[in-house]
């Protein structure tokens, strides 16, 4: 288990979750570590539209969420070279989903040995309102997650 050979950090781009990133900088610098830098996006919702006319304007969901993904993969690859050593093996990933689930999902599918996941510190209304993608990952992860709330 330990010391980690991979690491998940998800990111948002907040600045919580830019500490996470350069706690596992740290870590990966001291040993053989993997880090990978997971954004996940939600999907925009829709619903199948009968055939239309080809002179009816339609907005192509696909092609919209392969450019989100394209530019947060750019603005991935940004923040990393920002943060990580350059000795330091990062892969940076996209997924479109739920945050929680596609968290978890990616963490099994990997078999990752510890998630690195900031926390916004919501609570009360905010948090029923808006959830905790950080409490639920910590509730079903099936490795060590270590949450991350700030940097000093």
């Amino acid at each position: 288990m330990f010391p980690f050979k991979k690491i998940l950090c998800p990111t948002d781009f907040s600045e919580p979750s830019q500490c996470g990133l350069r706690m596992a900088n740290e870590m990966a610098g001291r040993f053989d570590t993997e880090v990978v830098v997971l954004n996940v996006h939600k999907p925009i919702p829709h619903l199948p539209t009968p055939r239309m006319q080809a002179s009816d304007i339609t907005f192509d969901v696909s092609a919209y969420e392969k450019h989100v993904a394209e530019d947060a993969l750019e603005n991935l690859a940004t923040l990393s070279g920002a943060i990580f050593d350059d000795e330091v093996n990062v892969r940076h990933e996209v997924r479109m989903g739920r945050p929680s689930h596609e968290i978890l999902k990616f963490a099994e599918e990997e078999g990752v040995d510890a998630i690195f996941i900031a926390t916004h510190g919501r609570t009360g209304l905010k948090h029923i309102m808006f959830g905790s993608v950080a409490s639920f990952v910590v509730r079903r992860a099936p490795c060590v997650v270590m949450t991350i709330r700030a940097c000093e």
